[in-house]
């Protein structure tokens, strides 16, 4: 009878060529097709949504935050608040939001994503008012950034937003820049609105 044992080195050479072999498989294994321009819209169109609920299902609540149910299952923690200050004759007042999704998965003009933190969602937003020349200023930015999951597809979306205000009648308000590695510009909906009870949202 043949003696099918394997000598210690020859039974390395074959794990080591096994091992090759699954690194190159791996290798060529193609990267999660990106958001598409209008997916990238959905995403953001599906984050103001849960963000703006004025009747959002509430999990708990802490003084620094609550954490919202989402549409679909999941959950989104929203944090932070607004404070305000008065300078002689300049009041202003300074939000800074934080959503940080945990497996939130909702659905946005046909398409449902699952949303976790990467790390977050930043709002940052100065409004300022000049008592003695009536002045009206506005500026913010909406950053960072969330993992995603949309059908068989998964991948990581930054975001690098600024607030525009262009004052006419009515005026408007848009967050430009880069999200999901494209250039967008979006109407920012309710930016000094308060859901879930007194929070500003974008």
């Amino acid at each position: 009878m043949k003696d099918l044992r394997m000598s210690p080195k020859s039974l390395c050479a074959v794990l080591l060529a096994a091992v090759v072999t699954v690194g190159c498989e791996d290798s060529t294994t193609e990267p999660a097709e990106p958001l598409t321009m209008q997916e990238t819209e959905a995403l953001y169109l599906g984050l103001q949504h849960v963000a703006m609920d004025t009747m959002p299902d509430i999990i708990s609540a802490a003084p620094d935050g609550l954490v919202l149910a989402c549409p679909l299952g999941g959950q989104l923690t929203y944090s932070g608040g607004t404070t305000d200050e008065q300078v002689a004759d300049t009041a202003r007042l300074l939000t800074n939001v934080t959503l940080d999704p945990d497996g939130c998965m909702l659905s946005s003009d046909g398409h449902e994503f699952t949303l976790d933190g990467n790390p977050n969602v930043q709002l940052d937003l100065n409004v300022t008012i000049v008592g003695s020349t009536f002045e009206f200023l506005v500026d913010g930015s909406l950053t960072g950034g969330v993992d995603w999951q949309l059908d068989d597809r998964s991948g990581t979306c930054m975001i690098d937003l600024t607030l525009e205000v262009a004052i006419a009648e009515p005026p408007t308000t848009t967050f430009s820049g880069t999200m999901c590695e494209h250039e967008v510009e979006f109407v920012a909906t309710g930016v000094v609105s308060t859901p879930g009870g007194g929070q500003p949202a974008f």
